[in-house]
């Protein structure tokens, strides 16, 4: 009986049917096809769920620290300090309740004579007036506020997770040396406050200001607004007698202002999730074309019977929808293991105050949601063909024709390549303008630049698949022969499988090419400007981190009366979301002009350094050259710079060609970051010995004093100065290489998946040879021979395309922005990925090869 003369509901039933028999009926293939799925998910959940849990955490901190708070007075992007006569003047605006002044400071445990390392040895301490008003809504649940100066409140969860009760002693690395303190109480806020291990305190802010060294300014004023009364009238009224320096904003704004800080790296953590998804659509596709291959017979039969070419096609996908809605439900439980990965490596690489993940329905229904459209995606071309195959063709066993690359592939895959290769490597690796929108156009370019490399791989993959078939024919003749013939036979299928390869391992071969670039770039430039014997620092100093405790005056004077001890002179750096002028994340740093020649060799534009140095005393400022470019200032234009003190105009005197911030860089005097911005404290000191003679001895001395009374203090070497320089880029670029690396194992199944296509093609091809004699290790060789093919033609042509892009896009960074910017070649990248691509082969080869071998010859020759 026809299929069109069956009930429609009988129709439906059958069909579904016959789509869970074939899954059952290949295991190999459906399982296959749902890891390609699990991963994808994953990836995309765990990114979702970081991201959550990022922001969650910097909207709860604020949340949950101002409690009271109605506004906060703080300078302009809370950089630097306001001056103390600034809150008597806000205590006296109308509309205001109470006014709280804070000072903040960050310590660390010292157990001993070792100073604890990571977020739990870390205390982010606010020296607050506790007669004041109690604008952070904390309740003291132990013990009693502090009441003298040596003591210290904690917040409970924190003290209880580092055994810290009432009474108990603890010693902190603190600016001015270590501080025996006693823990007078312990204090609850309104709410959970999680950290990510850091923990908070308080103490009296007369303590707080000797240990910090600042005396006479605050970082911060919190505002409590009397009831009925409108919190943005008050704001305005304290804008008014404040100046354009400082910010006034509600403790929802500040949540907001760091949340959008990260809506750079928000888009590229999608965007390596979505890598993992779009090779996965690859390995769906070859998994479905599998499927066609496999039921052309069946296919044929049921379109004989009366089957629609919409019916075919709408079973097939339901087969899709069928893994993808288990691999979903799996990938769900991978991505929270993959989340809690990524955030521990955030919280180590980037210090960044990570809390407990935050899951949620939201996540999870757009993981799912791109997991099923990946799914469609892939399988909807093979559904498509297959309904499209002749009955009478399909019940003669025959198969659809292989497809050849054509002209308008190439000529399409070319318009979508070139612009991604033209103007990627602007928004990934300039000097950071644009903020979110930049990562946006750079991720949508990028995308578009893959999209094209995959219309263009059959263009290189073949030819370099018929090159490295060569050397195999002439060590092996027939299995060499026979795999390449194989592989050329299906020459797109070959080529979709190693495009995935390719798309992957190019992201990381440019990344290693950028990394190597900056690294050795920022290598030279250490050497060529540091005339300094070593630099004193913080414990774990980062410019780019949380904030460090930075050093006191009293260390700079002790080890400038050290003997032998000849230039002792500060660096401070402030690290701001918005510059002056250009809107754009990057530094400022103040050194004193008299003292930085003696300790940096730096070449600037607009004079000889002592006429540089000579315009920055008198008030100006030098610029690094991409920040100049980007906000169109040159010598002599003027620059406004805006603090909690005072404004000023500074002119431009100067213009430095520098790696710091790529480029992005404001260097102003110590009088200017003082007077301005009201910050004193030091970030490092840049030492140098009285002669050559006595740097030995010079660097004995300050290593001993900081270890007896600095604790939370260290003296390195300039290799080690280029050591911090080179981890922290390595660390992030390694970051994303280990996110792509969930792309490539994708990327190895698809391998798997091709391998065992061609064993199905060719099972009579297999009988012949075994009748014939032909060993099963012959047969074992032949698919070794063909997945080798496939993996380094990938390989190689996604080294060539990973040369080319990282090649164009560091000449468009140096023509741009930082034209220092040297091109170096990782080798060791490249020679790991070749060896790579010989284990992706050796790897992907195995089940395929011993399911050829295992075939019955017989029933091989017999096969349909």
């Amino acid at each position: 009986m026809s299929s069109t003369t069956l009930p429609q509901g009988a129709r439906l039933h059958s069909f579904a049917g016959v789509g869970l028999r074939s899954l059952r009926a290949r295991p190999l293939r459906s399982l296959l096809t749902t890891t390609g799925i699990v991963l994808g998910v994953g990836m995309a959940f765990g990114v979702l769920i970081l991201v959550s849990t990022i922001h969650s955490t910097f909207s709860n901190l604020y949340g949950t620290i101002y409690g009271n708070t109605s506004l906060i007075v703080s300078g302009k992007a809370s950089i630097g300090s306001v001056p103390a006569s600034t809150l008597p003047k806000v205590r006296a605006v109308e509309g205001v309740k109470g006014v709280s002044g804070t000072v903040y400071g960050v310590y660390r445990i010292v157990e001993g004579s070792t100073v604890g390392s990571g977020q739990g040895s870390t205390l982010f301490v606010a020296g607050i007036d506790f007669a004041g008003p109690n604008t952070s809504g904390a309740k003291t649940v132990a013990g009693h506020e502090p009441k003298r100066g040596n003591e210290i409140e904690l917040e409970q969860a924190w003290a209880k997770q580092q055994g810290y009760e009432v009474g108990d002693r603890m010693r902190l690395a603190t600016p001015s040396g270590t501080a025996s303190m006693v823990v007078g109480g312990l204090y609850a806020f309104q709410s959970s406050l999680d950290l990510g291990g850091y923990g908070t305190a308080a103490m009296p802010v007369a303590t707080a200001r000797r240990l910090t060294g600042k005396g006479g300014v605050w970082d911060e004023i919190d505002v409590i607004v009397a009831p009925g009364v409108s919190a943005e009238a008050v704001a305005r009224r304290i804008e008014a007698i404040t100046g354009p320096g400082v910010e006034v904003a509600t403790p929802a704004g500040k949540g907001d202002e760091a949340n959008e800080s990260l809506a750079s790296l928000d888009i590229v953590l999608y965007f390596f999730s979505g890598m993992a998804l779009f090779v996965g659509a690859f390995l769906i596709l070859n998994s479905f074309n599998m499927t066609v291959l496999q039921r052309i017979r069946e296919i044929g039969t049921l379109r004989a019977l009366g089957a629609s070419r919409r019916r075919i096609a709408v079973s097939i996908v339901g087969e899709a929808l069928i893994l993808a809605a288990i691999g979903a439900a799996l990938g769900l439980a991978l991505g929270i293991g993959l989340a809690y990965v990524l955030a521990e490596t955030m919280r180590s690489l980037f210090g960044l105050p990570v809390a407990s993940l935050d899951v949620t329905a939201g996540a999870a229904a757009a993981a799912i949601a791109v997991g099923l459209l990946a799914t469609v995606a892939g399988a909807l071309h093979p559904a498509l063909r297959a309904g499209r195959i002749p009955p009478i063709r399909a019940l003669t066993g025959g198969g659809a024709d292989s497809e050849r690359p054509g002209l308008r592939r190439a000529l399409a895959g070319l318009l979508l390549f070139l612009p991604g290769l033209a103007i990627g490597g602007l928004f990934w690796f300039s000097n950071g303008s644009g903020g979110s929108w930049s990562a946006l156009v750079g991720v949508g370019s990028t995308v578009v630049m893959f999209v094209g490399m995959v219309l263009l791989a059959p263009f290189v993959v073949m030819p370099l698949i018929r090159l490295l078939a060569a050397p195999l024919r002439a060590l092996m003749p027939a299995e060499g022969r026979l795999a390449s013939d194989s592989l050329r036979a299906n020459a797109m299928r070959t080529s979709a499988t190693a495009a995935a390869l390719v798309v992957t391992l190019s992201v990381v071969v440019v990344d290693g090419m950028m990394s190597s670039s900056f690294v050795g770039s920022i290598r030279d430039e250490v050497n060529a400007r540091f005339a300094r014997d070593f630099t004193v620092q913080p414990l774990d100093y980062s410019e780019y981190g949380p904030p460090s405790s930075g050093l006191a005056e009293s260390l700079r004077r002790r080890i400038a009366a050290l003997p032998g001890a000849g230039t002792v002179t500060p660096r401070r750096v402030v690290y701001m979301r918005q510059l002056p002028g250009g809107g754009q994340p990057g530094l400022m740093v103040a050194v004193d002009p008299a003292a930085w020649p003696k300790v940096d060799r730096s070449d600037y534009e607009g004079g000889s350094t002592a006429q540089v140095m000579a315009g920055m005393a008198r008030g100006g400022v030098v610029l690094g050259k991409g920040y100049a470019e980007d906000v169109g200032l040159g010598l002599g234009d003027t620059l406004t710079l805006e603090g909690a003190s005072r404004t000023r105009r500074a002119p431009v005197v100067g213009l430095l060609d520098t790696f710091e911030a790529s480029g992005n860089e404001v260097m102003v005097s110590l009088t200017t970051l003082r007077e301005v911005y009201g910050i004193t404290t030091d970030s490092q000191l840049a030492v140098n010995a009285s002669s050559p003679a006595k740097r030995g001895l010079l660097g004995t001395e300050v290593h001993r004093l900081v270890a007896t009374s600095y604790p939370g203090v260290e003296a390195v070497s300039n290799a080690k100065v280029k050591q911090g320089y080179e981890d922290q880029i390595n660390q992030q670029f390694a970051f994303f290489n280990a996110i792509i690396g969930i792309a490539v194992i994708v990327g190895l199944l698809g391998i798997v998946n091709t391998l065992s296509m061609s064993v199905i093609e060719r099972t009579r091809e297999i009988g012949v040879l075994r009748a014939l004699g032909g060993s099963r290790w012959r047969i074992r060789r032949t698919m070794l021979d063909e997945s080798l093919l496939i993996s380094l033609g990938g390989c190689l042509a996604g080294i060539a395309a990973g040369l080319l892009v990282g090649f164009v896009w560091i000449v468009s960074v140096r023509e741009s922005t930082l034209s220092a910017l040297d091109i170096r070649v990782p080798t060791g990248t490249l020679i790991a990925i070749a060896i790579l691509g010989v284990a992706m082969g050796t790897l992907a080869a195995i089940v395929p090869a011993r399911r050829a071998a295992k075939l019955d010859p017989l029933q091989a020759l017999t096969y349909e």
